[in-house]
């Protein structure tokens, strides 16, 4: 049986480890202990492996860790594979010189197998800069200029289709086998937007077409089968003034034709949606915190309700029986894991100060961590089992830890697993977590000790006073209270102008902060429109990024 491995970034280089007992490195991987590792990835069979080391790119074989190439690209700053890992690509921010005023192409298609170029592209935007295929491999897309491109058969220099004049914003081919359908988003100066679906390549015959009133852009997610995706839509800003965040919506678009949009019962943010393996539901959470999560059907009729929690992701296990929904970025983190065939929860676990999540290929364990920039203490990653066991750490120290991924497998090297609600054997984390017991001192512990309140240490005092002291402060008490009277009396008005003052100062702090959230919010904007113009984010520029979602739901509750 195959054992999954793990493979981990940060700060001291590159390793590989076993992400079952004894969890040691894999001792033929030529792990790399430089610190100018940038980015790491598995193709999607796993059978190769890549990442990126100061100027080169290498490449590995997985079946026994030996490099096959490697590539000098002295500004690469990304990676991608193609469907079936036949091909790595590579991304270079696009950039011009007084030697150079035009640029050169800066995405590179090589041979995975060798690390022989293929074709460059130029790409002048970062926005949709990794080409997508078909399935098969057979068909290759790209954007360029609102337009998108086809090559057939790996002849990247014969465009043989084209959808051209909609002035595209976004789009995504279908995975599955053929059919291909291409959806593509149409944003609107004036009107609505439109979803917009066509079958390769006939691109004069639209399959459906959903609009949008309120879409600047839009977020794209098919199912397995490519039969059927979801549009998770948005605009920058509310132009009624309700939100800063603008509008979200989900809409459902079907290769059948049919056209749908999932109405959510809580207000709020949509954090995030998922598809089942299955193809034939789907799970979004929505909502303030605490946030709901619901599953759906292709009818975008609820059919599960998983409650409310504090979550803002959602995963399946590769299988789909299994579904975890998880609360990321902060302290007091926590997941939940449901048999969703049973449609019964396995257990609640703490995850603090969570990052990334993801399932191991096996189906019956997932890894969580901790990375930098967006938290840079109490950096490293844990090993658990879906019955909530954890079953592995490994803390990182001092150093900081960037990526953790799984290696991928080929299709049907594992099994689904059977659900046993029953936890299997695993150990206490090391790290330490928040308590949540009364303190007790320590002369008071493992003793029937008791906490006194503030009320009984002043009857205690009051009973060790002197007859004398006493009589004094109960003349001094009824004095002070028939001031108090008389006072109450004259000062009515004041009292109530008073009131206004506490009450137009709370708002006034409350304006402040929403103005601050404000401040922060465009910052954001701004980062975000730098890194789709290709440049690259400093550590707290990226950490920034991250706030988004918690600083907008505050500043809706703020709003209210």
């Amino acid at each position: 049986m195959a054992i999954s491995n793990i493979a981990v970034r940060g700060s001291t280089g590159l390793t590989l480890y076993q992400s079952e007992s004894p969890y040691d490195p894999v001792s033929k991987f030529p792990s790399d202990v430089s610190s100018t590792c940038k980015f790491m990835l598995f193709s999607p069979n796993g059978k190769h492996f890549a990442w990126i080391n100061n100027s080169k790119v290498v490449i590995v074989k997985t079946s026994d860790w030996k490099t096959i190439a490697e590539v000098d690209y002295p500004k690469a700053a990304q990676l991608a594979y193609s469907s079936k890992g036949t091909f790595l690509i590579v991304y270079e921010p696009f950039m011009t010189t007084p030697s150079n005023p035009k640029g050169s192409p800066n995405v590179h298609i090589l041979k995975t197998a060798d690390g022989q170029l293929v074709k460059s592209l130029e790409y002048r935007d970062y926005k949709l800069w990794t080409p997508q295929w078909s399935s098969d491999e057979k068909i290759c897309a790209r954007f360029l200029n609102g337009d998108v491109l086809f090559y057939e058969n790996s002849n990247f220099d014969n465009i043989v289709h084209r959808i051209k004049g909609l002035k595209l914003n976004n789009y995504s081919i279908s995975p599955g086998n053929q059919p291909l359908n291409i959806l593509c988003f149409i944003p609107a100066k004036s009107g609505p937007s439109n979803g917009r679906l066509f079958q390769y390549p006939d691109f004069s015959t639209i399959v459906a077409n959903k609009s949008f009133f309120q879409a600047d852009r839009v977020e794209i997610f098919w199912n397995q089968k490519g039969t059927a995706s979801l549009m998770l839509t948005s605009t920058d800003v509310d132009k009624t003034g309700a939100s800063y965040y603008g509008k979200q919506g989900l809409h459902l678009i079907t290769s059948k034709g049919d056209t749908s949009q999932v109405i959510v019962n809580k207000e709020g943010p949509l954090y995030n949606a998922a598809w089942s393996p299955s193809s034939n539901e789907f799970c979004v959470i929505y909502g303030f915190m605490p946030a709901k999560a619901t599953l759906y059907n292709l009818k975008c009729d609820p059919i599960i309700e998983f409650g409310t929690g504090t979550f803002n992701a959602v995963y399946y296990n590769p299988f789909g029986n299994i579904l975890l929904l998880a609360g990321f970025g902060n302290v007091q983190g926590n997941a939940e894991l449901w048999d969703i065939n049973g449609k019964k929860k396995i257990k609640k676990i703490e995850i603090p100060d969570t990052t990334f999540l993801q399932w191991s290929p096996n189906g019956k364990h997932f890894v969580t961590a901790t990375t930098a920039p967006r938290l840079k203490v109490s950096n490293g990653y844990k090993i658990w089992h879906y019955s909530g066991a954890l079953l592995h750490e490994k803390p990182w120290g001092k150093d900081e830890l960037y990526q953790v991924v799984w290696q991928n497998y080929p299709q049907g090297t594992f099994k689904a697993p059977n659900i046993v609600h029953k936890a299997v054997e695993g150990i206490a984390s090391s790290q330490p977590i928040a308590s949540k017991q009364v303190y007790r001192p320590p002369h008071a512990r493992n003793t029937d000790f008791k906490p006194t309140t503030l009320h009984e240490d002043s009857s205690l005092e009051t009973k060790n006073q002197s007859k004398a002291y006493l009589k004094m402060k109960k003349k001094r008490e009824a004095k002070r209270q028939a001031k108090q009277m008389q006072d109450a009396e004259d000062s009515n008005d004041d009292k109530q102008s008073a009131v206004q003052i506490i009450d137009e100062s709370k708002d006034n702090e409350k304006q402040l902060r929403i103005k601050k959230i404000q401040s922060d919010l465009k910052s954001i904007n701004r980062f975000k429109t730098l890194k789709s113009s290709g440049k690259e984010l400093d550590n707290n520029q990226m950490a920034r990024l991250q706030l988004e979602n918690g600083l907008l739901a505050e500043l809706k509750q703020l709003q209210l």
